[in-house]
């Protein structure tokens, strides 16, 4: 009487050990990637989204809205104060602003500098 055999061998357990080591090494950076692309874009658009807000301010009450350092201001224009360290208007005609995230935040690593409603530049930021 032969006895069935019930199972897989060490060879076929070997084998999808690596076809499935294989597939991750692919796989990671790809999402690293997606991950990364999908911040610098929730980025931009909280940069344009700030922007709106000092648009809207300055439609709201000409004259309210300043040039210069104005990071303690940025809720006004609907951000928030924690997610950056600094934030700069640069011109009111456009409307054109400098904002870096601050380190250990959602947008970390990201900056924004010269950016208009229609033009924002992304660039990676390094911390000292």
């Amino acid at each position: 009487m032969d006895k069935q055999k019930k199972g897989f061998t060490l060879v076929e357990l070997l084998a999808v050990i690596v076809i499935l080591a294989i597939i991750l090494a692919i796989a990671i950076p790809a999402i690293t990637g997606l991950v990364s692309n999908t911040r610098k874009s929730a980025f931009e658009s909280n940069v344009k989204m700030i922007i709106k807000g000092i648009d809207y301010k300055l439609l709201e009450s000409p004259g309210s809205v300043s040039t210069g350092d104005n990071l303690a201001n940025i809720g006004d224009f609907g951000g928030d104060p924690a997610q950056y360290m600094t934030f700069t208007i640069t011109s009111l005609s456009p409307v054109t602003i400098t904002l870096v995230a601050a380190e250990g935040e959602k947008f970390t690593g990201w900056q924004a500098t010269g950016a208009t409603y229609n033009s924002v530049v992304v660039a990676p930021k390094t911390y000292d």
